[in-house]
């Protein structure tokens, strides 16, 4: 009977211990930190300290003084009046025994008749007549008649005249005026001069406006004198 000998076996065990994975909130907190202070190292520069020292030191009148600046008012408003009409009268006269009717509207050498009108027939007591108002066809001076510039015969018995003249017509035209801007602006002008004038140390000056735009300014100028310490 064979002995087999039993020879002793070796075996290497390893244990590995498993690692964990690393937290990433430390790593955003400290990019959030370095970007807080960033942004406040921008948003707020560094100033340099500055001390500031008030000295005080008693002013000395001088004289009174007056500026005075003229400036004219450029006027750049533009109101435009439109043409008129000229009015008159109209003296219509009847030969015949029949009476005549003359309608609004009715039209005789550049005259207009405003209303309809009834010129009676002629008697023995001599023509019969009315008057009746027009207005000329056009605008304008043009249509101001002289008197008895209408002279015409309506058929063979009815007479038209003005007796007097037309009046009223005016051409249009345009007139220029100052706006308010207008008048700011020569004010502003004039301030800007009496500044150029006024240089030096003062009392606010006491203004005085007159005139189409005369402005006076009346000033108060001091001088002063430091200490030698």
């Amino acid at each position: 009977m064979q002995t087999l000998d039993d020879k002793p076996e070796t075996i290497h065990l390893y244990v590995v211990r498993e690692q964990a994975q690393p937290s990433l909130a430390p790593i955003i907190l400290s990019a959030v930190f370095l970007a807080s202070l960033v942004a406040l190292a921008v948003s707020i520069p560094y100033q340099q300290p500055v001390s500031r020292s008030v000295i005080r030191v008693p002013a000395v009148p001088l004289g009174v003084r007056t500026f005075t600046a003229s400036v004219a008012v450029i006027p750049t408003g533009v109101k435009t009046y439109p043409a008129t009409t000229s009015h008159g009268v109209l003296t219509i006269t009847n030969g015949s025994i029949l009476g005549q009717s003359i309608p609004a509207g009715f039209i005789i050498q550049g005259v207009v008749t405003d209303n309809a009108v009834y010129v009676p027939g002629g008697s023995a007591n001599g023509y019969g007549w009315a008057q009746v108002p027009a207005h000329a066809t056009s605008v304008g001076k043009s249509g101001n008649l002289p008197a008895d510039a209408i002279n015409s015969v309506i058929g063979s018995s009815v007479y038209v005249r003005n007796l007097s003249a037309f009046s009223g017509g005016r051409d249009s035209y345009s007139v220029k005026y100052a706006t308010a801007q207008d008048k700011q602006a020569a004010l502003t002008k004039a301030r800007n001069a009496l500044n150029i004038m006024s240089s030096g140390l003062h009392y606010p000056c006491s203004e005085h406006i007159s005139g189409t735009l005369m402005m006076n300014w009346r000033c108060q100028f001091l001088t002063y004198h430091i200490p030698a310490f």
